[in-house]
């Protein structure tokens, strides 16, 4: 029996799976490893975007809640009757598409 420290160096082999039928498995598997890796990336561009529009959103709505009161309302409906009644003169005169 050698001693110890003239035993040569075993390396594992590269590959534990000496069968067809495993390795081909083991191909699935890298390939599933793979498409995680896209999917999770991808996953994460969605997550970044979503909190964009998050914040966007939280934007219109403080901006939004800054415009309520009397004044914007009643500019707000000015600006509705004004159009009517600018459209019930083009319809009078036979102006425009209003059949």
């Amino acid at each position: 029996m050698p001693e110890r420290d003239q035993m040569p160096d075993l390396l594992p082999p590269p590959e534990h799976v000496f069968r067809p039928e495993f390795l081909a498995l083991r191909d699935d598997v890298k390939k599933v490893e793979r498409d995680l890796a896209v999917m999770n990336d991808r996953q994460a561009l969605v997550q970044t975007d979503l909190d964009g529009i998050r914040s966007d959103l939280r934007d219109i709505k403080g901006e939004l809640k800054n415009m309520r009161g009397w004044k914007q309302f009643l500019l707000t409906g000015g600006i509705g009757v004004g159009w009517g009644v600018v459209q019930g003169i083009f319809h009078l005169f036979g102006v425009g598409s209003a059949p």
